[in-house]
């Protein structure tokens, strides 16, 4: 099978695509493994319609709206915080997607190729609808994040020893103002426990951290008072995962990967310090 374009070069970037390999992978093993995630990406699928339909606007357009939308600047949507957002969904989901099916017995480089293919497909699929939003667009700003995201969860899972010592990983703090609201913090994490000479030290438990938040680029942050403000931040926190699960065993109990999966995709608040800068 021939990866199609955009696939091929993100792989080709990242140095981990060779046509020799793509040889090797068969459009048949991706129908398999598509089937055997069927209700992982089919939830995933239908989340994202009733988010399209619920609250992006889907079909407010009749026409295909293109709306290139910039990066990380103070007067963009959301300040760039929504691309990290693209990146880690695409991320997170090719992640899911590629545990269960390694947890299946399919070998790593096979599952994370099914996984990166189905996950590009449903961003894809939600990009599209974009279009057809009077309120947002298609934006190949986003296109690219989404690609990004399954290209380091590609890194991440067929490099030796990544998984096991980077994670990019979201935070939810609850603001206090009004209503069902959430403030998003993106970070990068750097696992002591993951480097082979503090493996067996106290240093284990603990992780080096940087990220990027923004604060009053939506309403009811406006309404509480608060500016229009980008912050990157740097810190040291605890290891959760290592803390509760200890070291990764060659074959572990579902519950136990699921476990290590959360935590390696979620950020436990007031499990760090940090020091933050503005923009």
């Amino acid at each position: 099978m021939k990866f199609p374009g955009h696939i091929c070069g993100l792989l080709m970037l990242a140095g981990l695509y060779a046509p020799a390999q793509a040889e090797e992978y068969k459009l048949s093993a991706w129908v398999e493994d598509m089937q055997a995630t069927r209700w992982e990406a089919g939830a995933v699928l239908l989340g994202v319609t009733g988010l399209g339909f619920s609250s992006w606007d889907w079909g407010s357009s009749k026409t295909f709206r293109w709306k290139p939308e910039g990066w990380f600047a103070a007067d963009t949507y959301l300040g760039g915080s929504d691309k990290l957002g693209h990146a880690y969904t695409s991320y997170a989901v090719t992640n899911v997607l590629y545990d269960h099916l390694a947890m299946q017995g399919r070998p790593p480089q096979r599952a994370m190729l099914s996984a990166v293919l189905t996950t590009q497909a449903i961003m894809t699929y939600m990009e599209v609808l974009d279009g057809y939003s009077g309120k947002y667009g298609f934006s190949p700003e986003d296109l690219l994040s989404n690609l990004l995201g399954s290209g380091f969860a590609y890194v991440r899972a067929t490099r030796p020893g990544m998984r096991e010592l980077v994670d990019f990983r979201l935070e939810y703090e609850v603001p206090g103002y009004k209503g069902l609201q959430f403030r998003s913090n993106y970070l990068l994490t750097l696992k002591l426990s993951g480097v082979d000479a503090l493996r067996d030290t106290p240093l284990r438990f603990v992780e080096l951290q940087a990220g990027y938040n923004t604060r009053g680029y939506i309403r009811a942050e406006q309404d509480d008072g608060y500016a229009r403000s980008r912050h990157v931040f740097v810190g040291v926190g605890l290891n959760v995962s290592e803390l509760l699960l200890g070291r990764r065993a060659s074959r572990e109990a579902l519950s136990r990967n699921n476990g290590r999966l959360f935590f390696e995709h979620v950020q436990v608040p007031y499990t760090a310090t940090r020091s933050a800068r503005e923009l």
